[in-house]
C-alpha cells in the first residue's frame, strides 16, 4: 500500500503596495485611451494585455522592484499589464520562465475580480483592493473568472526571480 500525505501548506503573500498619485494618473490615462478587447494573448481572454513599455511602468517598475528586493529579497524578471472589461477573464494557467521562484499581480483598479489560486482539487479565492498584491509559486494554477459589470480591472502581474548573492 502506497500513501501519499500533503503535508506542507503553500505559501502565498497578500500585502499593499501604496503606488504614487502622479504614476497611477499615467497608467489609468493608458489604459482609457488604449485599452480594446484583443484576441486571446497567453491568459488573458476578450481583455487586454501588453508586454510592451506603457505611460507610468519604468517608474512603477523602479518603485516596485526597490519594495521586493527589500522586503523579499527577489527581483523583478519580466511584468506586464492586464486588464479587464466586462466579461473577459483569466483562463487557468501558472507561470513559467528559468530561474522563476514566483508570481505577483499588483492592482491597479478599485473593482477587482476574485483571484482563484488552485492546488490539486482545493481552490482559495482572494478578493483583491486597490493596491493589494499578492504573490505565489509561479507554478501554482491561478485564474479569475468573468464578471458583468463595466470597470475595468486593471492589474501589473509579474515573474520573480530571487536576488543573486552580492546585489
Amino acid at each position: 500500500m502506497i500513501n501519499t500525505y500533503n503535508l506542507f501548506a503553500v505559501p502565498v503573500v497578500h500585502g499593499k503596495f501604496i503606488v504614487s498619485t502622479n504614476i497611477h494618473q499615467k497608467i489609468l490615462n493608458f489604459v482609457d485611451k488604449n485599452y480594446s478587447v484583443s484576441e486571446e494573448k497567453i491568459s488573458c481572454i476578450n481583455g487586454f494585455q501588453t508586454h510592451e513599455d506603457f505611460d507610468g511602468k519604468q517608474e512603477l517598475h523602479k518603485e516596485l522592484n526597490t519594495y521586493l528586493n527589500n522586503s523579499f529579497k527577489v527581483n523583478i524578471e519580466s511584468e506586464w499589464l492586464n486588464v479587464l472589461g466586462k466579461n473577459s477573464y483569466n483562463k487557468p494557467h501558472q507561470h513559467a520562465g528559468n530561474n522563476i521562484t514566483h508570481s505577483g499581480v499588483l492592482y491597479l483598479s478599485s473593482e477587482n475580480n476574485n483571484i482563484i489560486l488552485a492546488r490539486e482539487d482545493q481552490t482559495f479565492e482572494i478578493k483583491p483592493k486597490l493596491f493589494d498584491f499578492i504573490i505565489f509559486p509561479y507554478n501554482l494554477v491561478h485564474y479569475v473568472l468573468p464578471e458583468e459589470r463595466n470597470e475595468k480591472r486593471i492589474c501589473y502581474a509579474f515573474n520573480l526571480t530571487k536576488l543573486e548573492k552580492g546585489e
